[in-house]
């Protein structure tokens, strides 16, 4: 829970407040837009909630930020907010919430079908969550889209005796995963799911089709809520090739979906055709990119910070290639 004392200043007065600790993940703003804001690098109150709906909002917002950066004055209420996870989406389709640091507070989803239940990513292994996903029939398969979300799919898997299926690009995340894919053409694995290899972010990057309807993104494409528009992640933040993250996005041109969920940003659900003209306006953008290889000395502190969480995660040789790009790029600045 967050520290009052560590309060920034760009809240509002209330019982809501974010401290220093955030590190602007958006998750507050896709749960709570109304209540949520931006303030320099950081998310805080800018409204505080004035009704039920808007307060059960902000309290699942609570929970749900990976860092424990947003504080309450009355949490009596939290363990019946608890109870909305997962989150129903649409259908058979839901948000698990419970974000975990260690995904750096990437969104997971769960999938509920007939022939086995689906993760997408991995939240924290929370105990209420994991009872929940009992009683809807376990979990059956892990889709990892890539290394930055493995997360905690090891617990996942062992406790529910689950699949976990990985790109081999990223098999230094998960080295004991049951299912190592070397495809590089999107191919339907299983009836109403579509598996999509999608490099870009990173060199295995997946997407993941699900009855035609649902796209879940990963790192690659989100719904941009400030410029109402479909846009494909940022070469800031692209560690492999920007370039072929747009072309593999191209890939989708054929495809045809309603609802699109990332792994980081906003979710959204749009009509067929404008979500088509919309990825099609995205990718004419991401060509018109004079940025492929950003080389600023922010870039630089990002990877460096990359650097450092992959050796958290144990993952030491992409670790060592991560220092080596910025290591390069420091040097063409100079």
């Amino acid at each position: 829970m967050a520290d009052m004392s560590k309060k920034l200043a760009g809240n509002v007065d209330g019982d809501f407040f974010v401290d220093s600790t955030c590190r602007n993940m958006d998750i507050c703003r896709q749960l709570a837009p109304e209540n949520f804001t931006y303030w320099q690098d950081y998310a805080v109150i800018g409204k505080q909630p004035e009704n039920e709906e808007e307060i059960r909002q902000s309290l699942q917002a609570v929970l749900c930020c990976p860092y424990g950066s947003i504080g309450t004055v009355d949490r009596s209420t939290l363990p019946d907010v608890m109870q909305d996870f997962p989150l129903q989406i649409d259908d058979e389709v839901y948000y698990c919430g419970f974000n975990s640091p260690k995904t750096s507070g990437g969104n997971s989803y769960f999938v509920q079908h007939k022939d086995g239940n689906w993760l997408f990513s991995t939240p924290k292994f929370q105990s209420h969550l994991v009872k929940r996903l009992e009683s809807l029939g376990g979990v059956s398969n892990i889709f990892i889209s890539h290394r930055d979300d493995a997360g905690e799919a090891e617990k996942f898997a062992q406790h529910f005796q689950a699949k976990r299926i990985i790109h081999r690009h990223e098999e230094e995340a998960q080295p004991h995963a049951e299912v190592i894919l070397d495809d590089t053409e999107p191919y339907e694995y299983q009836k109403d799911f579509q598996l999509i290899p999608a490099p870009g972010h990173t060199e295995g990057h997946m997407m993941m089709l699900y009855k035609n309807k649902y796209l879940f993104s990963g790192d690659s494409l989100f719904y941009d809520r400030r410029e109402a528009r479909v846009e494909i992640w940022s070469a800031l933040w692209t560690w492999y090739s920007y370039e072929e993250q747009t072309m593999s996005m191209e890939k989708l041109l054929d495809k045809d979906f309603e609802w699109l969920l990332p792994s980081h940003g906003q979710r959204t659900r749009l009509e067929k055709t404008v979500m088509k003209k919309q990825l099609q306006d995205a990718i004419d953008r991401a060509w018109d990119n004079n940025e492929i290889e950003v080389t600023t000395l922010e870039r630089v502190r990002i990877l460096e910070q990359y650097t450092k969480e992959l050796k958290e995660l144990n993952q030491p040789e992409y670790s060592k290639l991560m220092q080596a790009k910025a290591d390069w790029l420091r040097k063409l600045i100079k």
